[in-house]
């Protein structure tokens, strides 16, 4: 059964400074399972105590007022726990303060425990001073889901913020446009709903402006198109196809400026096209990583707007489009930014191909590499020694910089390849292991190998473990009879 993605809330703390706006950003603490070491805004999950109806009388507006202003969040007390839990959240993380008669911020607290305070102190938290600013459902398929609303918040005249290290591991303030050019130069990396809101408050010269405009918007339900750019030469357009497998979307990457290449067009919709020829300019190839429909949805379309060839490994035709075929080692142009060498690196899919641009030591890395999370191994087309032999080969490029095909792009290229082929390993001594505890058959192999893997995943995770015994079989460590698997004795 898949898990429903949890209540959060998020606080976009905004200041005036001269003529511009800016907002508080913090950095998460890297050893964080889920986003370490991204650029995000205060939040955190809402807490059972943070729906107390008792927040009514600690707090500036009701439950009725709240269910009125978000229009979809259940409850009154439903309602409100949002409001509160953005409030207590930017309190305990860079300590935000909370309206009349606070109490102190501690270490002992916990969401229980500032109510009870709250309310012996006869607190009343100034909820009448967020403003709704949109909703984000974390896609099927990341490790970790959030239903989370967005709220926008004036800081107070003189205030700065008092990290919690424990919970943020830097934080600054940054106009948005500052912000977005630190994303595009690869000095930092962010969710989706970070670089959208951010987008939405560029256009905004000071607070008041920003706080009426978001009041006149309807809140978003779930994270719309999405385009950033992510270094001078690198901007990506998330398609809207979110899922269990496809992450909050696939990416789709334009390589160049004013004359560009487009990577993986990934579905036929009119905005999502609009958008890549608004942001590419001159299009004048289109590269395919592999023929999986979530990468070549919109390759014919696409190709029929801009004349472009689509180009992809063997000549058969992506997402219906005729292809002129590239082979492995062959080089693409890149306008005067470069050029992408095409690598055939099989594994994920037999057609599989990673592009490497040179100038900047960075890799489109299709499904190969994801920046959440591991591939999927999908046999007969799919092959574990393949992968791993590719991955070695991928090794050897020195890499600086990932552009995966779902979720935000990865650094230290080095690292996240060795990361996988240790993944990789362990899972093949799990498996071997289940197997040489009893489990003889995949379901059980895959029940006792993937214990650390949430059971509504375990679906998928039958098609890689068939990868590993394949590979293992190949290597006469296993072998399989009528279904049922065994050791080989040497």
């Amino acid at each position: 059964m898949i898990p429903a993605p949890r209540p959060a809330a998020t606080l976009v703390v905004l200041r005036d400074v001269a003529d511009e706006l800016e907002v508080l950003l913090t950095v998460r603490p890297s050893g964080m399972r889920f986003m370490g070491g991204a650029v995000v805004f205060p939040g955190g999950a809402v807490a059972e105590a943070d729906r107390d109806p008792r927040w009514d009388r600690a707090a500036t507006i009701s439950g009725e007022d709240a269910a009125a202003l978000l229009g979809d969040a259940g409850s009154p007390s439903e309602a409100l726990g949002y409001f509160v839990c953005a409030l207590r959240e930017a309190r305990e993380e860079v300590g935000f303060p909370v309206g009349a008669n606070p109490v102190e911020r501690s270490a002992a607290d916990d969401p229980i425990t500032f109510l009870e305070r709250s309310l012996e102190a006869g607190a009343a938290l100034p909820l009448d001073r967020l403003v709704p600013a949109g909703r984000w459902v974390t896609p099927l398929g990341s490790p970790v889901r959030f239903d989370a609303r967005f709220f926008l918040v004036a800081a107070p005249e003189g205030w700065e913020p008092d990290p919690d290290p424990e919970e943020v591991a830097a934080c600054y303030w940054a106009s948005p446009v500052a912000a977005l050019a630190s994303l595009a130069a690869g000095d930092s990396i962010m969710a989706p709903p970070t670089v959208e809101m951010l987008q939405r408050l560029q256009g905004h010269s000071s607070v008041e402006e920003a706080l009426t405009s978001m009041r006149n918007e309807t809140a978003q339900e779930s994270g719309g198109l999405l385009s950033a750019r992510l270094s001078p030469l690198v901007q990506v357009v998330l398609a809207p196809n979110p899922g269990l497998m496809t992450g909050p979307g696939t990416n789709t990457y334009i390589v160049g400026a004013d004359v560009s290449v487009v990577i993986d067009p990934a579905v036929e919709s009119d905005e999502f096209l609009d958008t890549i020829s608004r942001s590419a300019g001159e299009v004048t190839q289109i590269l395919i990583t592999h023929r999986h429909e979530d990468h070549v949805g919109g390759a014919a379309a696409l190709a029929a707007r801009t004349g472009a060839p689509v180009r992809a490994f063997g000549s058969d035709p992506a997402g219906g489009a005729q292809v002129e075929p590239l082979r492995d080692g062959d080089v693409v142009p890149v306008s005067r930014a470069g050029t992408l060498r095409a690598l055939h690196t099989p594994g994920h899919a037999s057609d599989h191909l990673c592009f490497f641009f040179e100038n900047l030591a960075s890799l489109f890395a299709g499904d190969n590499i994801l920046g959440e999370g591991t591939s999927v191994i999908v046999p007969p087309d799919g092959n574990m020694g393949d992968y791993l032999q590719s991955l070695r080969r991928l090794r050897a490029f020195d890499l600086e910089r990932i552009y995966p095909g779902h979720f935000r792009p990865l650094d230290g290229g080095d690292e996240v390849i060795d990361g996988y082929l240790e993944h990789r390993s362990a899972r093949e001594r799990a498996i071997a292991g289940a197997i040489r505890d009893g489990a003889v058959t995949l379901e059980r192999i895959v029940s006792q190998a993937y214990s650390d893997t949430p059971d509504y995943l375990h679906g998928i995770a039958v098609h890689s473990t068939l990868a590993h015994l394949e590979l293992l079989e190949s290597k006469g460590e296993v072998e399989q009879d009528g279904g049922k698997w065994r050791m080989v004795e040497g």
